[in-house]
């Protein structure tokens, strides 16, 4: 199967699955920046760590990566980027597949407006889309190549799924050494956080199965939110609101969950029948879910100076006042930052302080 996804300045997203539909849809945010610059080989270790993530949270085995076949597959990511955003004809392809290859998928995608982004903007874009989706968790593939170019100001994606008895990929590096559970979060400012909220079990990792990693920097979404909080705060199955829009996700669970303990409504009042699961946090979102979830009074709080216009400034004044956020401009902390987007390790942070781990 051929599926494509395509972002384009500023904020347009084009999504189509060539072999039955193609479908055009409008994101409302720009996508935000990484919080460090990224080496191709560093982004498509990041994709390989999410496809594995959703393909494990959807019951099926992972993938390997087929490292010589990167560089032909990131070669055809550099043509699309010089050339035309289009799927390689099968006599492009076939020289890059190993022999016995028996059956194969690929998804191409280009993100624009910023060049330094996080991998997991671009995953949960292709999550959304069907014909995407359906290349990601197909059960019978066994290996996928995934080659990352970028020219500056966008990042285009060839992603190549296959399955193939008699293929060996080349050995990789060794695995590194971890300094606790986690490779990734050594010199982390949370790094702290992280480790704790491992040990209450409130995340594995990020990429099974292995799980030696955390993708501290990684954007945290609604749906990956509701896992963490369904299992921060072990929230029962309940009868819930029936979102339109979480069939499919593998967070369905935890977003049920999460409706059914009165910690969301929706995204789209008045109506609120969707969830919104592929949709950024911001700092000022998780506030409202934190304290509605904790059940938090108001108090005596610090006056930040960009909360005055937030729809969320109550909720970010008792996140405050209980001592779960000081601000996010150290050392004056007079800001809360209000529509930054939440990443895995400030998240991790709202939850070690709000559960008070040790």
């Amino acid at each position: 199967m051929h599926s494509h996804i395509q972002h384009w300045r500023p904020s347009k997203l084009a999504i189509g699955a060539t072999i039955l539909a193609v479908a055009f849809a409008m994101l409302a945010w720009q996508a935000p920046k990484a919080e460090a610059a990224q080496t191709p080989a560093a982004f498509e270790s990041c994709l390989l760590d999410e496809i594995n993530a959703s393909r494990a949270a959807a019951g099926v085995g992972s993938l390997a990566m087929a490292t010589d076949l990167t560089s032909g597959v990131r070669a055809w990511s550099q043509w699309m980027s010089n050339n035309e955003f289009r799927h390689m004809t099968t006599a492009e392809r076939d020289p890059i597949l190993p022999p016995g290859t028996v059956s194969y998928g690929e998804n191409i995608a280009a993100w624009g407006g910023n060049g330094d982004i996080h991998c997991s903007l671009i995953h949960n874009a292709l999550m959304n889309s069907d014909g995407h989706r359906a290349n990601i968790l197909r059960d019978k593939y066994t290996f996928v190549a995934i080659g990352a170019y970028s020219d500056g100001s966008s990042w285009w994606v060839t992603q190549v799924f296959f399955k193939n008895t008699s293929y060996t990929p080349s050995s990789g590096p060794p695995p590194p050494v971890c300094n606790g559970k986690f490779c990734d979060d050594d010199g982390s400012p949370f790094e702290s956080d992280i480790e704790k909220i491992a040990a209450a079990g409130i995340t594995l990792g990020c990429n099974p199965p292995n799980n030696n990693k955390f993708c501290p920097t990684g954007i945290v979404t609604r749906g990956a939110m509701a896992a963490f909080l369904a299992r921060a705060l072990n929230l029962p199955t309940g009868k819930s609101i029936d979102f339109t829009d979480d069939n499919g996700s593998v967070f369905e669970a935890d977003i049920e969950k999460l409706a059914a303990a009165g910690i969301t409504l929706g995204c789209n009042p008045p109506a609120n029948d969707r969830f919104c699961p592929g949709r950024v946090v911001t700092r000022e979102a998780m506030a409202a879910f934190l304290s509605r979830a904790l059940n938090l009074p108001t108090g005596k709080s610090i006056d930040f100076v960009d909360d005055n216009n937030s729809i969320f400034e109550s909720d970010i004044e008792k996140l405050a006042a209980a001592g779960i956020t000081l601000g996010c401009n150290p050392p004056a902390n007079n800001r809360f930052c209000p529509t930054a987007p939440v990443t895995r390790q400030t998240m991790a942070a709202f939850l070690a302080r709000a559960l008070r781990l040790s």
